[in-house]
């Protein structure tokens, strides 16, 4: 028994080493361009001036209607401690928590897969490894955390099925009210466990569940009372475009069509690509997108015949999420949380093969895993170097990372921020496509852009919001957002705007200085 407990626990140790390692090597210092990062950041931001979840980049620094609390929270912390300047404690902090799910993962497998020692290497391995798990350890979004707290769910449920002792079922419910203050569609995880205790005719912890679930709601409850308004996480289904409302709520024959393209995005792309890197299209690719496809639903219909019910309607209801979404959201981004839960379902299939002695099948799936670690590891480490040379080359702030970004567009939108920051007055006020990040690189006020066709609605919002500067896109892409709406407005009202700064050899974004008098004319 000793013996054994040793062999898992230099096991483990050796997993978070490669972890580390691996971690350490992919670890991207700079900003990432998604807005959202940007949104983390500046609601933290807020909570560290004691203005708690209010959009302090914004003028009216209105209390934020979408994001949970908790990941801000955290990140406060993080910049009292070391500066609120300083990303790269913060992107520590995902990396972290990359190397505890690490952890978590391997534990949660001795529970399924107890005596197949094999096959738990294996996925450690993939879980390492893979893209769509290492590529968040370094950024400063809510991926390392919520899929860490979903790993610790599973944990602590899998505890409570072996001990049924009521404290593991309450650190359970513990970790799904904070998982509901990570992300909004954390409130999953309760459905999931209502499932399972009707399922398994355990009522008499549904009024503890209740409780938890009243709890997780606070944030909910005290939105709609401040504002009259819920969450927008959920509204999001429901709109064409949530960028641009104008174009309207979707109908019922657009949410169909939406299901069948999300459904055939994520189950010949999204799923395939995680497990193969950047798999590419060709044709003799197609076994290879076809096998994770087959053995998750073989492995869901095993565990549907096991009654293993909280696992199961988990996974089947976030898919379902994730198909409702806009296609733009369907991304490996949000698959990212459930990836370790799919590998778990889709593993029971490889188990049914092992309990039949299927030998032949067992070798080409474990074939299949190593081909899918060592894709996946091809793909992230021909960016090792830049990674590496920007990391030791950095002095961990936001605008002097942006000079080891590779992307010539985005290099040049941080620039007007930062040229900003040094050469327009404290208190002006942009108006940007990405105003969370321009907020960062130039410490002034920015509001988005506002995405309608009517120029009076324009100009009323520059008005309202004080708007200084205006950031134009110059890109050719006539179906970018910016071109179909505010460049298009700018254009039309050229006179009114002077150009303040751009980058002469490539004026892909300009920031123009708005003279308000012309502009009411």
């Amino acid at each position: 028994m000793d013996k054994l407990l040793n062999d898992e626990l230099k096991l483990i140790k050796i997993f978070v080493f490669i972890g580390l390692i691996w971690g350490i090597l992919n670890f991207d210092i700079q900003l990432s361009d998604g807005g959202d990062n940007g949104r983390y950041i500046m609601l933290g931001r807020s909570i560290l001036e004691g203005k708690f979840m209010r959009e302090v980049n914004t003028p009216a620094e209105d209390l934020h209607k979408q994001y949970p609390p908790l990941f801000p929270l955290v990140l406060s912390f993080i910049m009292f401690i070391f500066g609120k300047e300083n990303i790269f404690m913060m992107k520590v902090f995902s990396l972290i928590l990359y190397l505890f799910s690490i952890l978590l993962f391997y534990l949660n497998l001795n529970f399924y897969f107890k005596k197949e020692k094999t096959l738990k290497i294996f996925l450690v391995l993939l879980f390492i490894f893979a893209k769509n798990i290492v590529g968040w350890s370094s950024l400063v979004l809510t991926e390392s955390l919520f899929i860490f707290f979903i790993l610790a769910i599973l944990y602590f449920f899998n505890r409570f099925q072996q001990t049924n002792k009521l404290l593991d079922y309450i650190i359970f419910l513990i970790f799904c009210t904070l998982s509901v203050f990570t992300r909004g569609n954390g409130g999953i995880i309760f459905l999931s466990t209502f499932v399972f205790l009707l399922f398994t005719k355990r009522k008499k912890l549904i009024p503890v569940t209740l409780v938890f679930l009243i709890l997780s709601q606070i944030w909910g409850f005290y939105l709609f009372l401040k504002t009259g308004h819920t969450s927008t996480y959920f509204q999001q289904v429901f709109y064409k475009n949530i960028y641009f409302p104008d174009a309207g709520k979707i109908s019922f024959y657009n949410l169909i069509e939406r299901i069948y393209f999300n459904t055939i995005i994520y189950f010949t792309k999204i799923i395939p690509r995680t497990f193969l890197g950047n798999v590419n299209s060709q044709f003799y690719y197609l076994p290879l997108k076809i096998i994770p496809i087959i053995t998750f639903f073989g492995g869901l219909i095993i565990c549907i015949r096991k009654k293993i019910y909280f696992e199961t309607s988990l996974l089947i209801f976030y898919l379902i999420v994730l198909i409702l979404w806009p296609e733009y959201f369907s991304t490996d981004r949000f698959f990212a949380p459930i990836f370790s839960l799919f590998l778990i379902v889709s593993s029971f299939s490889i188990l049914w093969l092992i309990e039949r002695k299927k030998t032949l099948l067992q070798f080409f799936f474990y074939i299949f895993l190593t081909y899918s670690i060592l894709m996946n590891f091809a793909v992230l480490f021909a960016d090792v170097p830049r990674k590496f040379y920007a990391l030791t080359n950095t002095n961990f702030n936001f605008r002097d990372d942006n000079k080891f970004r590779p992307e010539l567009g985005t290099k040049l939108l941080f620039q007007v921020g930062i040229w900003a920051k040094d050469n327009t007055p404290q208190n002006c006020v942009i108006m940007s496509m990405k105003p969370e990040l321009i907020y960062l690189y130039s410490n002034r006020k920015t509001v988005i852009f506002p995405y309608t066709y009517d120029d009076s609605v324009v100009i009323n919002y520059m008005e309202k919001n004080d708007v200084d500067y205006v950031i134009f896109e110059n890109n050719p892409d006539q179906k970018r957002h910016a071109n179909l709406t505010i460049n298009r407005f700018l254009l039309e009202h050229k006179d009114a705007f002077s150009l303040a700064y751009t980058d002469l050899k490539v004026p892909a974004y300009m920031l123009l200085k708005v003279n308000r008098e012309l502009l009411r004319k």
